[in-house]
């Protein structure tokens, strides 16, 4: 290996600790900032590559679950779009109670508050939520006897792409489980489908 010259400029208090680390080392000092160097460039080449595929992986994970759930939604898209109805939006929301609770019951949860907060960062991949969305959220999922969503708060949630709800793709997500029932079989269907999820 052919070795070349470098020279820097540092703090002499900086010099003399890496010349004591040296000699407590054993080697020259050129031999110790070589290997600090060497050490300093392969852990963060490993950390920089698994940084940028765990990134990557996420962001496909999240392509993927909305490809998936506009695929799974296709009834929708061949025909216009319908709003939410109060008896649609009832069905809605025993369907992520229960899909919640069941999956509360699966990882042992201790506290149903801190599993609602990991289920919201769920959701929050796919969509920011308004304050007081995120909190009708958390009344409906952790109250034992909520109101349920209204037909028009799922609307004002969705807008205009009813097939593509945050909170059901952050039931996906955070459940891991990809075959979800369709918006139009949870809106039909409600509670029902919870044992099949």
């Amino acid at each position: 290996m052919t070795k070349s010259q470098f020279n820097i400029k540092i703090s002499k208090d900086l010099l003399l600790r890496v010349k004591r680390q040296a000699m407590m080392s054993g080697k020259s000092l050129t031999e110790h900032i070589t290997d600090l160097v060497t050490d300093s460039l392969s852990n963060n080449d490993i950390n920089n590559t698994q940084s940028l595929s765990s990134n990557k992986i996420n962001e496909l994970e999240v392509r993927l679950l909305s490809l998936e759930s506009i695929v799974s939604n296709r009834e929708y898209l061949s025909e216009k779009l319908r709003p939410f109805t109060n008896s649609e939006a009832l069905n809605c929301t025993n369907f992520m109670r229960g899909v919640f609770y069941k999956e509360l019951e699966k990882r042992n949860f201790n506290d149903k508050s801190e599993a609602f907060d990991d289920f919201l960062q769920s959701v929050q991949v796919f969509e920011v939520l308004k304050k007081s969305i995120s909190d009708r959220l958390k009344e409906i999922i952790l109250s034992d006897n909520p109101s349920p969503w209204t037909g028009k708060e799922l609307n004002e949630l969705t807008g205009e792409d009813k097939c593509n709800c945050a909170i059901r793709k952050g039931l996906i997500d955070w459940t891991g489980k990809i075959e979800c029932p369709s918006q139009q079989e949870i809106c039909d269907k409600g509670e029902e489908l919870v044992p099949f999820f």
